[in-house]
């Protein structure tokens, strides 16, 4: 495959939104272009917005 398929996430400050975001990073076929959450999470760094309870 040339090139990665551009993929979002939304609902990516929970725990299966984390999950999702986890195993694209580590796929060879996509690429994370976008993360989307609840209102809560805005203006957070992702970082900040996540509690990486699956680690």
């Amino acid at each position: 495959m040339s090139s990665k398929i551009r993929v979002a996430v939304l609902g990516a400050t929970g725990s299966v939104g984390q999950r999702f975001v986890e195993l694209l990073l580590n796929h060879p076929w996509f690429e994370v272009t976008e993360l989307a959450a609840s209102d809560r999470s805005a203006g957070k760094k992702y970082a900040e917005a996540t509690n990486w309870i699956i680690c």
